[in-house]
């Protein structure tokens, strides 16, 4: 069975099964045996506790990343009557493995470390604690007691694009990224992509993505205010995506939509950050943590414990991964691990806002995916190549997990400009 077929069947299924039975462990009355002269009482059980501890890069109020995480910690916490869960902000990437090693010194049974730059420090803590578990999130070092788990989100920012690329007036949208890592990478060129396909599908002209220069911070507000301002302001780009924790670049669209009478829009990033900017939100990648800690928990709790590599997509831990019609389609509402914020539907044209639900309820069974040779509005084969002119994805081909993570290159309409 693949990983995608396992992930879809835990979110129903597995995950259930394992969790009732960590619940039903938990909280299941002690049986009472009739009390008779010839048999005597059981000693009560004593239920065992498992104490866990959760790093983060970035303040839990950023609503952004680290937000999301706390978010996902809070449910487990409240979830299982047998866990603690504990969490240390703020923590630097380098400054890790002592944050660790404190919290192996009080007890903890098990570590998530959720920042990239965490993943040498958490597979060092696993080498030096083998009877403890970790779990690093958005990395791919693993080791026997060491872990991997991800909530994906190129598909969603392919679908922001391909929304985008039907409202710009300017032809051009923005990307602003924390960091250049594959990650980022990736997502900005589905972003680009999809902004492509949209634009045609809107029947508009050739559009273009320009990049900022990183900001070199997951959480850096007023250095993704500044490069959102600069690509407002010197490349005339009015839909701008982004890699940073906060709403400042959503905030940033608002002001020039209220305050500057000028059509800029933005997007959700993590939470749901529609309160910063309701004239200026046009939709949005929200991930719920909650399942992926609720599943590694309830399979440690129950002694399934593993070391493996979670990738949550689109339809990853739904209890109905397969597509729905348009008309039932759930895009912008809650289902699964990631998913889309609310569309501004009165902005997108109708036959776009079709066509990105058909895509949406494809990419769940994987029938569509953004990084392959086939083009969803001619429904021809194509190919994709890079800014530099160098053939990247051949006819009919369809990138792999490797690929994705690894990505290092940047679409032809893709322009960094910092």
């Amino acid at each position: 069975m693949s990983r995608r077929e396992f992930l879809g069947i835990a979110g129903s299924a597995i995950v259930a099964g394992l969790v009732g039975y960590a619940v039903g462990r938990a909280t299941a009355p002690t049986r009472i045996e009739r009390e008779t002269p010839a048999v005597s009482q059981p000693a009560p059980s004593v239920e065992r506790k498992v104490k866990a501890a959760f790093i983060y890069v970035g303040p839990v109020g950023d609503y952004g990343w680290t937000h999301a995480h706390e978010l996902g910690r809070r449910y487990v916490e409240s979830k299982f009557p047998w866990l603690e869960a504990t969490f240390k902000e703020s923590v630097p990437e380098p400054e890790v493995l002592p944050v660790i090693d404190s919290f192996i010194e009080q007890g903890c049974d098990i570590v998530f470390t959720t920042s990239f730059g965490y993943m040498d420090g958490t597979i060092e803590a696993g080498k030096k604690y083998p009877d403890k578990w970790f779990w690093h999130c958005s990395g791919y070092k693993r080791r026997e007691n060491v872990g991997t788990y991800f909530a994906e989100l190129y598909q969603i920012y392919y679908l922001n694009g391909f929304i985008g690329g039907a409202v710009t007036r300017t032809g051009k949208l923005g990307y602003v990224p924390a960091f250049l890592i594959p990650e980022v990478v990736r997502h900005l060129n589905a972003f680009a992509l999809g902004a492509r396909d949209g634009a045609r599908l809107a029947g508009k002209g050739d559009v273009k993505v320009y990049v900022s220069s990183e900001l070199g911070a997951w959480f850096a507000p007023d250095a993704a205010k500044l490069a959102a301002t600069t690509l407002i302001e010197q490349y005339d780009v009015d839909v701008i995506a982004y890699t940073e924790d906060s709403p400042a670049v959503l905030q940033t669209a608002e002001e020039y939509q209220t305050k500057r009478n000028k059509r800029v829009w933005s997007f959700s990033h993590y939470s749901n950050m529609m309160e910063y900017g309701p004239n200026a939100h046009l939709t949005g990648q929200i991930v719920d943590w909650g399942p992926i800690y609720e599943y590694i928990l309830a399979t440690y709790y129950a002694g399934a414990a593993k070391s493996e590599d979670i990738w949550a997509r689109l339809g990853d831990f739904t209890p109905v991964r397969w597509r729905r019609p348009v008309e039932e389609s759930l895009m912008g509402g809650k289902e699964g691990v990631v998913y889309m914020a609310p569309v501004k539907t009165e902005v997108v044209p109708t036959n776009v806002l079709n066509a990105a639900k058909t895509l949406y309820e494809e990419m769940k069974e994987l029938l569509f995916e953004p990084f392959s040779g086939y083009d969803p509005i001619s429904k021809e084969p194509r190919e994709m190549y890079d800014n530099k002119g160098r053939k990247r994805i051949e006819r009919g081909q369809r990138l792999s997990h490797d690929d994705l993570w690894s990505m290092d290159w940047f679409l032809d309409n893709v322009e960094r400009v910092g």
